[in-house]
């Protein structure tokens, strides 16, 4: 897999092949469903890799990045036989964006979740696409549907059409969030309320009749990234122990006709404080702003009417934290993919200005004063964020 540079430090994902989208694209290629983009070219790099298979099952641990995934393996071997390849995540680089580009088999312009934090412009507000709900006023009163939040089809939703039923394995805490309740639609939603709670329902699943497409989330290595940091103890050990769970509990038993993929959905990069930029209403760049920025930490929706003078001000005090262009530029760069004729409704969703962090800087507003620092972040577009593993299991 050969990336494109952006620029630095920062590359660009590639939709044309290695995406996490052409991943779930090579799921609806396998089970003879109209694919949405290329598939990940599993077969041609693991031949008989898909031979025989009726069951896939992603199991998508949040904040897996290569980098993180090659330190522990470097240290341990937790698997004895298994494959390995990489693929990209999606701009940006953060859960929102990327498990919905995972779930619908789209780029984030395609289905319109393009960041944490976004100007709904039918609300009037910017909303948290996790919750869904204003990181301003809170719970939102809203007559949308949710064809007017994202706009594609789920993987599940169009497995379902041709009679393949799916499943999703989620913690019950966030079953009924807001963004869980659109990218789930479709398929039949177990819960699980701890670790080892996870591991009984995930073998549960394991031993469903017929041909399905399963989706097990674990969110817990995510945050414990941003609290102690992608390089701390915790953080290994989490990682160290799911995996040798999985080894245990669920690799003895996988059924002899089931993919199984553990995979990320973006990494984290260490952003230590002094490297951060904490700005206000009190600061000279919000005189530019319309509302306040959405977007991420690393990575800033800047809704503004004047572009240009935006630009200048962020190349002139910030052009060693990052880069800064218009949205007509990253749109011609396809950073969130390329644009199809109906995306107008995502494409005013994108500030005028986005910013993208270099190195491992970080941009935060105060949206309420109650933001907190985090030790390791993600959104922009190092190759830390950017390349996540695809482990591939067969028995």
């Amino acid at each position: 897999m050969r990336l494109e540079k952006l620029e630095g430090d920062l590359f660009k994902p590639d939709y044309e092949q290695f995406s996490i989208v052409n991943v779930s694209n090579f799921v609806l290629e396998h089970f003879g469903v109209q694919t949405v983009h290329p598939a990940y070219p599993l077969r041609h790099l693991v031949p008989g890799i898909s031979e025989g298979v009726e069951k896939i099952v992603f199991f998508l641990i949040d904040a897996l990045g290569m980098t993180s995934l090659e330190k522990l393996l470097n240290k341990e071997r937790v698997f004895h036989d298994y494959t390995i390849l990489e693929a990209t995540s999606v701009f940006p680089t953060t859960t929102s964006s990327a498990i919905t580009s995972l779930l619908t088999a789209t780029t984030p312009i395609e289905h319109g979740i393009l960041g944490y934090a976004l100007y709904i412009k039918q609300l009037g507000t910017l909303l948290n696409m996790i919750e869904l709900s204003s990181p301003i006023m809170g719970k939102v009163t809203s007559t949308l549907n949710n064809k007017d939040l994202m706009f594609e089809k789920t993987v599940f939703e169009r497995l379902l059409e041709i009679g393949v039923k799916s499943f999703v394995l989620t913690s019950k805490t966030i079953r009924n969030s807001g963004l869980s309740t659109l990218v789930n639609t479709g398929a039949s939603i177990r819960s699980y309320q701890s670790f080892g709670d996870m591991f009984s329902k995930f073998r549960e699943i394991l031993q469903e009749d017929g041909p399905f497409f399963c989706f097990a989330y674990w969110g817990l290595l995510d945050s414990i990234g941003h609290k102690l940091g992608v390089d701390s103890d915790a953080f290994e050990s989490e990682l160290y122990w799911l995996l040798k769970m999985l080894a245990r509990e669920i690799l003895p038993i996988l059924p002899k006709n089931a993919l199984l993929v553990v995979m990320g959905d973006h990494g984290q990069i260490y952003t230590p404080w002094e490297r951060e930029t904490w700005w206000s209403w009190k600061d000279p760049i919000s005189q530019f702003f319309s509302i306040p920025p959405g977007g991420e930490m690393r990575m800033m929706h800047i809704y503004t009417a004047e572009q240009k003078e935006v630009i200048k001000y962020l190349s002139e005090k910030y052009a060693d934290r990052a880069i800064s262009m218009t949205r007509e530029e990253v749109l011609g760069l396809q950073l969130f993919g390329n644009v199809p004729s109906t995306s107008s409704r995502a494409i005013e969703r994108i500030g005028e200005v986005v910013l993208i962090a270099r190195e491992n800087y970080s941009f935060y507003f105060k949206y309420t004063g109650k933001e907190e620092s985090l030790k390791s972040k993600h959104g922009s577009l190092t190759l830390q964020e950017l390349i996540v593993p695809l482990m591939l299991f067969r028995r």
